[in-house]
């Protein structure tokens, strides 16, 4: 953790320089400055509980900007780690300090930071200008740290931004489906995956703006990378990982046969695109659908009764063709618009054809 040493005025009206909040109490001008860690008028901040609190005219000044202030106290064990939210009416930005070292700030109702030694840490709230005033309250949650392990096959891992990614290293040791999410309420998570044949990202795909991707991995190493969408974007977040297996297996091979009312998975890479095979027994309304979570589906079908294509007839981006097909064997093939890559589902419904008792095409 990068920690920026600032110096505190030892007379009254000045300030910490780098960020603006004048720590010495000294709002009028007059009295001797005291340090941030010997500031008698901060009240106690615990660990998993909150505190209101209120900005107004009175509050203390910052001296840079004119916007207000109030501190708060909070006792901490050497390596603690802390994630402290801003809730309520006011614009409010975030600091805290050790003594005169400025720890951490962010601009927005979140900051997530660790404690170099035990002691007392100063948690500043200050107005986001000089008309911003309003009551607030102020939560400290404790984050059980990162042990540094590898994920092994499934897990999570609860841990924070200071500004840059972070990557941690996933071991698989069973092929299957696996669905990786990053979720924080501090910032917006974007989610990257490497390994072996996968290179994939998302960022909106998991609810509001956390982050998933449904992956099919096969065994090996792979790193997870959880970064912010913001350059400066700041802490705490959850990163799971979920495994499932997938029934029959993955298709991972060109002219699969599609079953009416069964499920093929498969994936996409680039440019290239997968093809199945459909056989329709007699002229019948035919109804397929490409669905994927990480890119943009694009449908064709090709055969005796015709050439078709689709990109989003589905729901949202999926892909759907509904067309009265002449008996005969026809091509179906999922492509990524644009060149999109990722995992997608295909499944075709042949009317007056009841689906076998499986329930996913059996992979080659």
């Amino acid at each position: 953790m990068r920690i920026a040493a600032l110096s505190v005025a030892i007379t009254a009206g000045l300030c910490l320089s780098g960020c603006g909040f004048n720590v010495s109490g000294a709002a009028n001008g007059g009295g001797a400055a005291m340090t941030a860690d010997t500031d008698a008028d901060a009240t106690a901040l615990a660990l998993d509980d909150e505190v209101s609190g209120e900005i107004t005219s009175s509050s203390g000044i910052n001296y840079s900007d004119g916007s207000r202030y109030q501190r708060f106290s909070l006792s901490l064990t050497e390596g603690q780690a802390v994630s402290l939210s801003l809730e309520g009416p006011l614009s409010g930005a975030l600091a805290v300090f050790d003594g005169d070292q400025l720890v951490a700030r962010g601009d927005g109702p979140a900051l997530a930071f660790r404690a170099a030694k035990a002691g007392d840490y100063l948690v500043a709230v200050s107005g986001r200008g000089a008309e911003a005033f309003g009551p607030f309250r102020l939560g400290a949650k404790a984050i059980q740290a990162y042990d540094g392990k590898p994920l092994a096959g499934e897990g999570e891992v609860v841990d924070w931004l200071m500004g840059s990614a972070k990557d941690y290293t996933l071991q698989v040791e069973r092929p299957g489906l696996y669905t990786i999410t990053l979720a924080s309420s501090a910032f917006d998570p974007v989610l990257r995956v490497r390994g072996p044949n996968v290179e994939a990202e998302n960022d909106d795909s998991g609810g509001g703006t956390d982050s998933m991707l449904r992956l099919f991995l096969e065994p090996g190493s792979y790193t997870l990378n959880a970064a912010a969408l913001a350059d400066d974007g700041r802490g705490d977040f959850n990163l799971a990982v979920r495994y499932a297996p997938l029934p029959g297996g993955m298709v991972t091979r060109d002219g699969t046969a599609l079953v009416s009312g069964q499920t093929a998975v498969a994936r996409v890479e680039g440019g290239a695109g997968r093809s199945f095979v459909l056989d329709v027994a007699q002229d019948a309304q035919v109804t397929i659908d490409a669905r994927a979570e990480e890119f943009d589906t694009v449908l064709h079908v090709e055969g005796p009764a015709g050439t078709f294509e689709d990109d989003d007839g589905g729901s949202g981006t999926n892909s759907r063709l509904s067309n009265r097909l002449t008996a005969g064997r026809y091509t179906v093939r999922v492509e990524g618009l644009g060149g999109g890559s990722g995992m997608f589902e295909i499944e075709a419904r042949v009317a007056g054809v009841e689906p076998p008792a499986a329930d996913a095409v059996t992979a080659p």
